[in-house]
């Protein structure tokens, strides 16, 4: 079953119910109003009869064989009397009638207790007729004459009598007039569900058009796995269906920024992949060649051996950084974003940087540093320097020849450090995508490096709540600014071993550059 027929069935459902319930509830009205209205004509009746046969019974007997309205005020034609009266012990039938103006023979009325009105069924009664019965008990007095020969005067004499007037009434105009209510809520009824169902139908599409729309963008995008389509927004964008082509729109907008750096990942790590295999390819070339060449020739000269020996050494430190970086991808790749926090000296780890530049660096590159004041930042000793190192390492990597500047300031809270140098530089083009992984420039694809470095210590920096940016000029070179928040300083205990510190996290940079 479609939504929209479930949609529809759930509202006639409901309005099944309502009807019902207010159906039977006039039902239950009217009929209640109808049977006390009826019964209290029948009271009625029974006590204005009684009271007239109490008043003067001599008049009301002799008028017996006239119309009943002269005694009541124009009862039905389906009202039926019978008066008995009783003289001590003797039971006398004084009047029995029905209306309009025949005499009522051979019937008896249903006898009931007097001052309450009692339904009688049909079966239980002469008249095979559903009765409302009253009897209501009066004392009348009768004149009773007496005969004698040739009496001047006939004496009268009056005695005293005590009847009964019993009423009934047939209730068929009132299961009548029930019957015919029944029928109207009825018919009415299902007349009214049958329209509701046709609009409820009607009105269900209409409300789903907009869903329909949806279900139909959904299954495009879905075919073409293309996240660039968009929920159209129908009505008001702040009701449910608004509210939900927003928030649909919104996850396709995420769905298409994943997508779309899933595709830039899956490039980059195709490329790295490649750059990588060429990478290792290189030094595994070098050292095999070398180790068959000890092999092979076990009496070389010493030289030989010496600079076959040094090759493989410089070979393996290079497949040592390559192998560095990847588990330093693998630790970013899993979201270690918390780094071990200590407080220690960022001026000292510049110096130690320093160090190792000046080792490391060519005869044709100077690399100096510049008045360190003292700065205390907290976080993980280790990744800082690798962080730190990276940038030194590009800037000697790209600088040929010249000059490349270590400076460090602290204010308002802020710890800048700087690296600049005078190499090639990199293209305006290119600025945006030196901290992304696995890029390198064009122009340096060829060069030892596996395009991670820059990447990895944007990811330390930020990891460790700071900023990089980067300025270059082509032909000019490259200043990288880093900035970290500055503590306070460490714990006493801490300062008073600041010599002791520093020797036991002071490590090599050859380890550490990538």
């Amino acid at each position: 079953m479609s939504f929209r027929a479930r949609l529809t069935l759930t509202y006639l459902v409901l309005l099944t119910t309502a009807l019902s319930g207010f159906g039977l509830w006039v039902y239950a009205y009217v009929d209640r109003n109808l049977h006390q209205e009826f019964y209290g004509s029948v009271q009625r009746q029974s006590i204005q009869l009684a009271k007239v046969l109490a008043d003067d019974y001599d008049a009301a007997a002799d008028r017996a064989g006239g119309t009943l309205a002269q005694w009541s005020n124009g009862q039905e034609r389906d009202t039926y009397i019978v008066v008995e009266t009783r003289k001590g012990k003797e039971l006398g039938l004084g009047i029995v009638a029905k209306h309009p103006e025949d005499i009522l023979a051979g019937v008896d009325l249903p006898s009931v207790p007097p001052g309450k009105v009692v339904t009688v069924r049909p079966s239980a009664n002469q008249l095979g007729l559903p009765l409302a019965v009253y009897t209501e008990r009066f004392e009348a007095s009768k004149v009773v004459r007496q005969v004698g020969t040739n009496p001047p005067e006939k004496p009268k004499q009056t005695v005293k009598l005590e009847g009964q007037v019993t009423v009934a009434r047939s209730l068929a105009s009132v299961e009548r007039s029930l019957r015919l209510l029944r029928t109207i809520l009825i018919a009415g009824g299902l007349a009214v569900l049958l329209v509701a169902a046709l609009l409820g139908l009607g009105l269900a599409a209409a409300l789903l058009r907009p869903l329909a729309r949806m279900r139909a963008t959904a299954q495009r995008i879905g075919d073409e796995r293309d996240f660039s389509h968009r929920m159209p927004v129908d009505g008001d964008p702040h009701d449910e269906l608004g509210r939900l082509s927003l928030s649909f729109n919104q996850m396709l907008a995420e769905l298409e920024q994943a997508n779309l750096g899933l595709k830039t990942t899956l490039d980059s790590q195709r490329r790295f992949v490649a750059d990588a295999s060429h990478e290792l390819r290189t030094p595994l070339t070098a050292i095999r060649t070398n180790v068959e060449f000890l092999a092979r020739v076990p009496g070389a000269r010493t030289e030989d051996r010496v600079e076959a020996l040094r090759d493989v050494l410089i070979e393996l430190r290079r497949m040592e950084s390559l192998v560095g970086d990847l588990l330093a991808l693998a630790r970013l790749e899993a979201a270690v974003a918390t780094p071990a926090r200590r407080s220690f000296r960022l001026d000292h780890m510049l110096a130690d940087v320093h160090r190792d530049a000046l080792r490391m660096a060519s005869p044709e590159v100077e690399v100096t540093l510049g008045p360190l004041p003292e700065v205390w930042v907290s976080g993980d000793r280790d990744d800082l320097r690798r962080a730190v190192w990276n940038l030194v390492d590009n800037a000697l990597k790209y600088t040929r020849a010249g000059k490349i500047d270590l400076r460090l300031r602290a204010e308002d809270g802020k710890a800048e450090l700087t690296v600049r140098d005078t190499g090639i530089g990199i293209a305006t083009d290119h600025l945006e995508h030196v901290f992304d992984r696995f890029w390198r420039a064009p122009g340096v694809r060829g060069m030892a490096g596996s395009g991670l470095g820059l990447a990895i210590t944007r990811w330390v920096v930020q990891a460790h709540e700071g900023t990089i940016a980067v300025e270059s000029v082509v032909g000019h070179g490259t200043t990288f600014a880093l900035t970290l928040p500055v503590v306070q300083g460490p714990p006493k205990r801490a300062r008073r071993r600041d010599g002791e510190l520093l020797g036991v996290s002071r490590v090599t940079g050859s380890g550490h550059h990538s």
